[in-house]
């Protein structure tokens, strides 16, 4: 028989509370794991500073300031403290919030007491950072508590009169702890890269569940609204989840006053694989506070627009419009509490949500107040089913789904509004197919709902504006209404989806246009966003014009590289391209621009120094034959070069343009060879390959790419046959011009190619009336320049020219050192790839 005794060291007790010090220990690290997802949610960057925001526990003692206060900061009151986490400004160093951590729900008064304790060692001079405790580890059961400190007296975040339950985002740390005795938050939408980022999970997690492409943004919606209606309360279990998630989000329609709508939106309770991901769909839209916030802050609404856009937006044909620019539209237009405001392709209501924003801003009006205007003069129509249920969603999420949104045909619909709106805003489906409704139809159909003298603000795409064959429904749109401005939009504002050229046009309705009247034409070209991974997000550094466009439309401005105005009748273009005057180019946008092209070209040499070497041999031996281009063409060819305005200080005044060969109009039946092509595109200085081709171009010249990479300007250095989809510019000052005045050429005409898209051509006229900026001030550092590229030059080919193994691999070790050079003309990999060639 086995005796017991009184437990000692290594006893079973010791060994029960080893298991439960590391049982313990393990609900910790998943509590840290939720602290991550939690942080990550609102857009921290976990990593360690520099890098990142946070400072996980001893992390903090590589920071001098920090280890010094928190030496006397111990958990037990004694000793160096080592706090969980410790959320920090990357480049000052100092602290925003103190997070403790802890493995069990019941435990966050001792989390909370804590992080306080650490907050205060820290609360020197300016540094006021605020404590936050976190208990429990499951994504859906945990507490977190966020407090501030005001006159000793430490009290908590509140939103809404409520204490909040998220770490704020760094905008809203940052007010709080500079707004002295401020403890209300209003909530900001965190970056979109991570909006962007938690889109993407989402939409991993939708394609695992077979979700198509089309029903995604559904899916995201009835979630997120549902999730709203609800305040959370839809149970997790999958035998539950999508059921919860149909029945709160029909009663929302339902409440809304839009029943037939929502049995549009919603999620297929029958497919089994969502069953088992709506959870954590569910809880990547609660870490962003769907759940908890009201419809009173635009906080929702935004969430709502950037996951749309994320999770499939473009797949039902429609490229929605950025808030900013539907809002700027409506600025545009001077939208009032007293307008009746139509968009007959309402889309997911992007343009009635900007005016409802502007009113109510403008107005300073209350929610209700907001939404009996909305109510009365916002009408909308949208004939697809999805896109109009979440529309109506959108606008619940605001506060309001009573809206005049219908799902209609607007060209088939009885309840159409003739001659009942005062403005009409409206970015009009692209057609994708001959079958599609034309964007001229969507025109006249808005201009039939707008009163006399109503305002239209439609997106246009560039082809309609600028296209010769387009030129008679120009004229009939003047006929009947004046054009008062057409303003370019950025190139890429429709990503992740599409790069597309467009613009948005503002007509006024029913005075017919006076040729004497002065139409003002805008390029927005800098809306103070970047593009990043392939999402447009905002960026400090960006420049934003849309202040300055809304004021040069509407008091006529007449600002250099931005607009201009100009008399328009019949049938003439409406491109701003083709009315906003030059400015003077900067040092630094040329220097950006000749960097670029010398990079290109340095790769050229690298890339295809074999085939150069080859083709100059070729050369030497007469097959293919080298001549001026002049001696090649017709007479008539000659003479139309010579037709071409010259004026000095412009192209040209600097070169003779002509058109590229036409020969190689088509490529089809050219045989590979050692003949080097030059096409529109702008990779290695425009060098589509190697052909059989008899003829080659006397260089040097510079090269401008009419289609694909329109307006790319490239200098040849060497024999070359040029596509018919280029042109050749041909110096005129003599055989030997110098390759400087060349390469400043042609970053002067880079600099004008916004001019140019689908629809608006690239000619020689155009080009010959580029000014060509005055480059003294930037010779000594284009001739620098161009040695760096003579150097890249002679390590490239000259290995090809070489017998002598000792020699070659001189050559060799060269090219390798500058590749080592971080400031070399060429990439890496470029020469990388060309020194393992060698090597070989």
């Amino acid at each position: 028989m086995r005796s017991f005794r009184t437990p000692r060291s290594g006893s079973l007790t010791s060994g029960f509370d080893m298991s439960v010090a590391s049982l313990r220990r393990a609900s910790e690290r998943r509590a840290e794991h939720l602290l991550g997802d939690l942080l990550e949610a609102q857009g921290w960057d976990g990593r360690q500073p520099p890098a990142g925001d946070v400072l996980l526990q001893h992390e903090y003692r590589a920071f001098p300031d920090l280890a010094g206060l928190l030496n006397d900061a111990g958990k037990s009151g004694a000793g160096a403290g080592v706090p969980d986490a410790i959320v920090v400004d990357r480049d000052t160093g100092a602290p925003f919030a103190v997070i403790e951590v802890k493995a069990f729900a019941g435990e966050i008064g001792k989390a909370v007491r804590e992080a306080q304790d650490y907050a205060r060692a820290l609360r020197v001079d300016r540094w006021r950072p605020l404590a936050i405790g976190l208990a429990g580890t499951s994504s859906d059961e945990f507490e977190l508590v966020v407090t501030k400190n005001i006159r000793e007296e430490w009290r908590e975040i509140t939103y809404d009169g409520h204490p909040i339950s998220w770490i704020p985002t760094r905008i809203d740390l940052e007010t709080i702890i500079a707004a002295g005795d401020l403890l209300e938050i209003r909530p900001s939408v965190p970056p979109l890269e991570t909006l962007a980022a938690r889109a993407g999970e989402i939409n991993r997690l939708l394609r695992e569940a077979r979700i198509k492409d089309e029903y995604r943004p559904a899916v995201v919606a009835a979630t997120m609204l549902a999730l709203w209606h609800s305040r959370g309360e839809i149970r997790r279990d999958p035998r539950y989840i999508l059921q919860d998630i149909n029945h709160s989000c029909r009663e929302a329609f339902f409440k809304a006053g839009k029943p037939e709508l929502g049995k549009s939106l919603g999620v297929d309770e029958a497919n089994n694989k969502l069953k088992t991901k709506a959870r954590r769909i569910a809880t990547i839209l609660e870490r962003l506070n769907v759940t908890v916030l009201t419809a009173e802050h635009d906080y929702l609404g935004q969430l709502y627009e950037t996951f749309f856009r994320y999770t499939g937006g473009n797949t039902i044909g429609q490229y929605f419009t950025p808030r900013h620019v539907a809002r700027m539209m409506a600025d545009v237009c001077g939208v009032t509490r007293d307008d009746t405001v139509l968009d007959p392709a309402c889309g997911t209501g992007g343009f009635l949500i900007a005016c409802m924003d502007r009113i109510s801003t403008r107005h300073r009006l209350s929610r209700t107040e907001t939404v009996d205007v909305v109510r009365q003069n916002l009408i909308g129509f949208e004939n697809e089913p999805i896109t109009a249920a979440l529309c109506v969603a959108n606008m619940i999420l605001r506060g309001d789904g009573s809206t005049r949104v219908s799902k209609a045909d607007c060209f088939a619909t009885p309840e159409y509004p003739y001659g009942t709106a005062t403005v009409a805003l409206t970015n009009p489906p692209f057609p994708r197919a001959k079958t599609d409704t034309p964007v001229e139809t969507f025109v006249s159909r808005a201009l039939d709902g707008l009163k006399q003298r109503g305002k239209l603000a439609i997106v246009l795409p560039m082809s309609l504006l600028a296209k010769r064959d387009k030129g008679a429904w120009r004229r009939r749109i003047l006929a009947n209404n004046s054009l008062l401005a057409v303003c370019q939009l950025p190139d890429d504002l429709f990503q992740p989806f599409a790069a597309v050229t467009t613009a948005f046009a503002v007509i006024e309705k029913g005075v017919p246009h006076d040729p004497g009247r002065k139409t003002v034409f805008v390029r927005l070209n800098e809306d103070g966003m970047t593009l990043r991974k392939g999402v447009r997000v905002p960026a400090a550094t960006q420049p934003n014009r849309i202040p300055e466009t809304v004021d040069a439309i509407l008091n006529c401005a007449c600002v250099p590289s931005l607009s201009g105005s100009a008399s328009i009748k019949d049938k003439d273009e409406w491109a701003p391209g083709a009315y906003i005057p030059s400015a003077p180019a900067d040092d630094r946008s040329l220097m950006t621009n000749i960097d670029a092209h010398l990079r290109r070209l340095a790769s050229f040499y690298t890339r295809y120094a074999r085939e150069i070497v080859a083709q100059r041999r070729a050369v030497e031996s007469g097959d293919p034959v080298v001549g001026a281009y002049r001696d090649m063409i017709s007479q008539q060819r000659l003479s139309n070069a010579q037709s071409l305005p010259a004026e000095p200080g412009t192209i040209g005044g600097m070169f003779e343009i002509f058109y590229g060969m036409k020969e190689l109009r088509s490529r089809e039946g050219i045989a590979p060879g050692a003949s080097l092509v030059v096409s529109p595109t702008e990779a290695y200085n425009g060098c589509y390959g190697w052909l059989e081709f008899p003829e080659l171009i006397e260089p040097p010249f510079v090269t401008v790419a009419q289609t694909g990479s329109i307006g790319e300007a490239f200098v040849q250095l060497e024999p070359c046959a040029v596509n018919d989809d280029c042109l050749v510019l041909l110096p005129r000052n003599g055989e030997n011009p110098d390759i400087a005045d060349l390469v400043l050429a042609a970053a002067c005409i880079r600099l004008e190619k916004w001019r140019f898209a689908y629809g608006r051509k690239l000619t020689p006229s155009r080009v010959a009336a580029f000014p060509v900026h005055d480059g003294r001030g930037l010779r000594e550092w284009i001739e620098e320049k161009l040695r760096d590229l003579e150097e890249v030059v002679e390590a490239s080919l000259t290995p090809y020219y070489i017998d002598d193994e000792r020699d070659a691999a001189v050559a060799r070790d060269r090219l390798a050192e500058i590749y080592r050079d971080p400031a070399a003309l060429v990439s890496g990999n470029e020469l990388e790839a060309r020194i393992d060639e060698l090597i070989a």
